[in-house]
């Protein structure tokens, strides 16, 4: 029964992301996208924390801290962009590195591959900081696929990684190909300025996803549509799956109090996307960068170091 749920879901998803991709994008993103910050922060929080150190966590908090400070001084206009997205990305590059040591101590190929990432992003912070940080907001819509995983193993892992290629590779490229879009549009069934918020236009919300230079181009639509359908699957994921893995023996006062925690600031913001998308949308950045860098060196560290591995970060490091 889950496979059919999960099919239909998957169905739904792409064909609202074509057929009304504005509407599909704002009320997902007001209706789910506080709530799977909070669940993917948590998830990680309690499956993550044991297997680093004391002096690791601090680091990075404090370097997830400097990048609230940056993302909050670009939302309420005290410095610009061309300042605030290279700082913060310099914060994704120390994050990267203070795990990369980690990483060269347990495997040097896991090394090489901490290394490499700092330098493609260093790279891509003085070739266009902007369309780096436009990228990685894309790529990040596939992190789910990490977290599984590192949770499953053997064949459940193999017929999780099948499914996933499917629905986060196989079906964004369908989309963008724009059969289904002509499909849809054929019966009628497109509206590209549906919307249930007042959020303006389409063309207002396409550089989330699109870069300026292809967003006059005739694919940016059908990439936007790929794009709102990936998010739709990351919140899918996040949502529906990684809280029924975590541990229900630890935390249990957090975890008695956190879903109704979850559930008024969720709704809070989504109240204030009702009466300011865009402004609710760049408050919800300040904490969705949050949950999104700190994914990164998480995952390299899920590498170096199982779950069941009783070495933490700091005998590694030591």
């Amino acid at each position: 029964m889950s496979i059919v749920v999960a099919t239909v879901l998957v169905l739904i998803s792409a064909i609202l992301s074509v057929a009304f991709p504005l509407a599909t994008y704002t009320f997902t993103l007001a209706t789910f996208g506080l709530t799977h910050v909070l669940t993917e922060l948590h998830y990680v929080n309690n499956r993550f924390s044991q297997r680093l150190g004391n002096d690791l966590r601090l680091r990075i908090n404090q370097l997830l801290l400097l990048i609230i400070c940056f993302r909050s001084l670009q939302v309420f206009g005290l410095v610009s962009t061309w300042v605030s997205i290279p700082l913060e990305l310099s914060c994704v590059i120390g994050l990267v590195a203070l795990v990369t040591p980690v990483l060269v101590k347990k495997d040097w190929r896991l090394g090489i591959l901490g290394i490499a990432l700092c330098a493609i992003l260093a790279v891509g912070i003085f070739w266009s900081a902007t369309l780096t940080l436009l990228l990685l907001a894309i790529l990040h819509n596939i992190t789910p696929v990490g977290f599984i995983a590192e949770k499953l193993r053997g064949r459940q892992r193999n017929y999780a990684l099948l499914a996933c290629s499917v629905v986060f590779i196989l079906v964004p490229l369908v989309i963008i190909s724009g059969l289904l879009d002509q499909f849809l549009s054929s019966i009628g069934l497109v509206d590209l300025k549906a919307s249930l918020f007042p959020a303006g236009g389409l063309e207002f919300h396409l550089g989330v996803f699109i870069p300026p230079q292809l967003q006059n181009q005739a694919i940016a639509i059908h990439a936007f549509s790929a794009a709102v359908f990936l998010q739709s699957m990351h919140y899918a994921v996040v949502i529906g799956v990684l809280p029924k893995w975590d541990n229900p023996h630890q935390y249990k006062i957090t975890n008695s109090f956190f879903p109704w925690l979850v559930v008024f600031l969720s709704t809070l913001l989504f109240v204030g996307f009702t009466i300011s998308f865009i402004n609710a949308r760049a408050v919800y950045g300040i904490i969705a960068a949050v949950h999104a860098w700190v994914e990164i060196p998480i995952l390299l560290l899920a590498l170096a170091i199982p779950e069941k591995s009783k070495m933490n970060c700091e005998s590694i490091s030591s």
